[in-house]
């Protein structure tokens, strides 16, 4: 516990934010881009903090930030408080009777692992809220926003459309994974012989469909790797994840996936990472929204949703730290 009188006056709740923030990154430059302030700006609210709060909040290092002991229980403290507080304003909002349906557009990853858990607690406040959820690839699900079919939406990948601004919400990583059994033992062979990113070169691969957002990016993290991308084993390719993933369990061959999408299969032994030294793929989930004002029902299920980012990412890094 902190054991100092603080003046809370002088304690800006807008530098609490930024401290989530930078612990939830790990990183000064990461944690500047998600807030849009430039590295010196957010340097500088973290020292005011540790200066106002006189203890060390951060152990700075060439590969990021940690948390000092202190920090930790102060990132705990403040995840419950403002969750408290953003259930209290959402109690007091409910004078603003909220109707109708929202239309929205996920790509799978996010439909299955985000839009469920936050529209349960949106639609506790506002009970007469519906939805119409649209699921599909990245490349779909800006479609689906540029020509104003959906309120706003939510995907995994970089791709960019005229009228569509990408504004980030939850960061991801990328995984190769196989079957913890392969019956083919030239494949088991093959795959405990990958020491570089190169050897996948030699493997028997499963894609989803082109326009996927976890395939373009892992497509594109491959090539910066070195990797001659048209050398790439492209014989199966898949619009359905679940059929991806039974086909990896069977020991067909290797496969990428959100982390997100494989906790439960990591977990249980049905798959494993193939863990490639020097090599990772991140990327970020991005809200697809209008260029114009986002107003409405959209815009409060969107400010809504940003609430919950401390809590949704707290959850994956729990299990992702339990598995790994």
């Amino acid at each position: 516990m902190l054991s100092v009188i603080v003046d809370l006056n002088r304690l800006n709740p807008g530098w609490l934010h930024t401290f989530l923030v930078v612990a939830d990154a790990g990183q000064i430059s990461e944690a500047a881009r998600r807030l849009h302030l430039s590295q010196p700006a957010v340097t500088a609210q973290i020292r005011r903090l540790e200066s106002d709060l006189n203890t060390p909040l951060f152990i700075r290092s060439t590969h990021g930030v940690a948390l000092t002991p202190p920090a930790v229980r102060l990132r705990e403290r403040l995840q419950r408080v403002f969750g408290e507080l953003e259930q209290i304003l959402h109690e007091l909002d409910q004078t603003r009777r909220l109707t109708g349906v929202l239309h929205f557009a996920a790509s799978t990853t996010c439909a299955a692992h985000f839009i469920p858990a936050i529209f349960v607690r949106f639609r506790h406040y506002h009970p007469e809220v519906g939805l119409r959820l649209i699921v599909g690839n990245a490349k779909q699900v800006l479609q689906e926003v540029r020509e104003q079919h959906v309120g706003l939406g939510l995907l995994g990948g970089h791709e960019r459309s005229p009228g569509v601004r990408l504004e980030p919400f939850l960061p991801d990583e990328i995984i190769a994974i196989c079957a913890t059994r392969i019956p083919d033992p030239r494949l088991r062979r093959a795959i405990a012989g990958v020491k570089t990113v190169r050897d996948l070169e030699h493997l028997p691969l499963i894609w989803r469909e082109p326009g996927a957002g976890t395939r373009a990016v892992a497509e594109e993290a491959l090539k910066n790797g070195g990797v001659n991308v048209r050398k790439l084993d492209q014989g199966i390719e898949i619009g359905s994840t679940e059929a991806i993933k039974s086909l990896v369990i069977a020991g067909v061959g290797v496969a990428f996936f959100s982390c997100w999408e494989v906790q439960n299969e990591l977990a249980s032994g049905a798959v494993q990472e193939i863990e490639i030294p020097d090599f990772r793929i991140q990327r970020i989930f991005s809200w697809a929204l209008p260029s114009g004002e986002l107003g409405g029902l959209p815009g409060e299920f969107y400010r809504f949703a940003n609430s919950m980012r401390n809590e949704l990412s707290a959850v994956s890094v729990r299990k992702w730290r339990a598995i790994r």
